[in-house]
């Protein structure tokens, strides 16, 4: 039955994809654009040394680089494809010292008036909003990403629409396993999000995903940000995950709130803190996720000499819940180079 389910939908959406393109029609679009496409890259590197322990960690680091090619094929058309080059994501203590590429990006973008809509390996809006106000990637994920509330990009469909200046909605149907692991296991992932904008300079976002097996795993993500540009900007996000990985009642949640203030226009101030927790199980004195609870602080300085690179010097501090932990404190000095 599952399988008929995801037949169905994966038709239904092939469907709706063909038709929201013809509903707000192509006509005048069949022309292929012969301007060149756009070449494009990031790198982040750091330098950092732990600090309040006798065995300190210092290293230079590339923690991530990114390169791609974005062309506009028409009026309406253009594809984008984008390289992540970074460390795997498994427990390994060696992850680390080894570098994969995947495929970040891969996908036929198509715009017109008020929707927008993706199709191949698409960024996933759980969090892409909140990382645009937390502003320092190259220093640290977003808290979805970091804590895996959600997952960064996806084999998927993707359709934003604009309904007026002050509201947007979008759905994504995707995988569910992520950019790195593309395998399909016959369950999809649907996730929606409405974006508010209420009032000047202010955003309220909710988004919700879910996907089911013998139990629904699902995600709850609420945003408030607000941006005055090259003054200030700053966001507090929620996350709540109902049974991670289909086990039922092993739930996670927690907040962040971060602030970016601009001294200069060049120089700016910065600081974040958050807070992740699980819930307990039964009569269980702990935690059922206490190994990976905690809370953590990031705060420093940004300059940017040119446009295209940051250089922050920053602290960051990780306090465990765990009674038999110590907390973790470095200094970092990170770079971000983008062309």
């Amino acid at each position: 039955m599952k399988v008929k389910i995801s037949s169905l939908l994966i038709t239904g959406m092939a469907t709706l994809f063909l038709l929201s393109i013809a509903l707000n029609g192509s006509a005048g679009d069949s022309t292929f654009l012969k301007t060149p496409g756009k070449v494009y890259g990031k790198i982040f590197s750091n330098f950092h040394t732990q600090i309040g322990n006798s065995n300190n960690a210092t290293a230079f680091e590339i923690k991530r680089a990114y390169f791609g090619y974005e062309k506009k094929l028409s009026k309406h058309f253009e594809a984008n494809v984008k390289l992540d080059i970074g460390s795997p994501e498994d427990l390994s203590p060696y992850s680390l010292i080894r570098r994969y590429a995947y495929f970040k990006n891969a996908y036929l973008k198509y715009s017109n008036k008020k929707l927008i809509t993706y199709f191949g390996i698409v960024d996933i809006l759980h969090f892409k909003m909140q990382e645009k106000y937390w502003a320092h990637r190259y220093i640290e994920k977003s808290f979805a990403d970091k804590y895996r509330f959600g997952i960064t990009a996806d084999l998927a469909w993707q359709v934003i629409y604009d309904w007026a200046d002050w509201i947007s909605t979008d759905f994504t149907l995707m995988n569910g396993e992520g950019y790195t692991k593309l395998q399909a296991d016959n369950t999809l992932k649907a996730g929606a999000g409405v974006s508010i904008f209420p009032l000047k300079n202010f955003v309220t976002r909710i988004y919700y995903d879910l996907s089911a097996k013998s139990i629904i795993e699902s995600t709850l993500a609420a945003f408030i940000g607000y941006k005055i540009e090259n003054k200030v900007i700053g966001g507090v996000e929620y996350n709540y995950k109902f049974n991670e990985d289909y086990k039922e009642n092993y739930d996670r949640f927690g907040f962040s709130a971060y602030l970016s203030y601009y001294v200069l226009k060049k120089l700016q101030i910065f600081g974040r803190f958050d807070k992740v927790l699980s819930n307990k199980l039964g009569n269980e004195d702990n935690l059922w996720n206490l190994a990976r609870d905690g809370s953590k602080i990031i705060a420093g300085i940004e300059y940017s000499p040119i446009k295209n690179v940051k250089v922050a010097l920053d602290y960051q501090d990780w306090f465990p819940y765990a009674e038999n932990e110590p907390n973790s404190q470095f200094i970092y000095l990170d770079v971000k180079v983008s062309f």
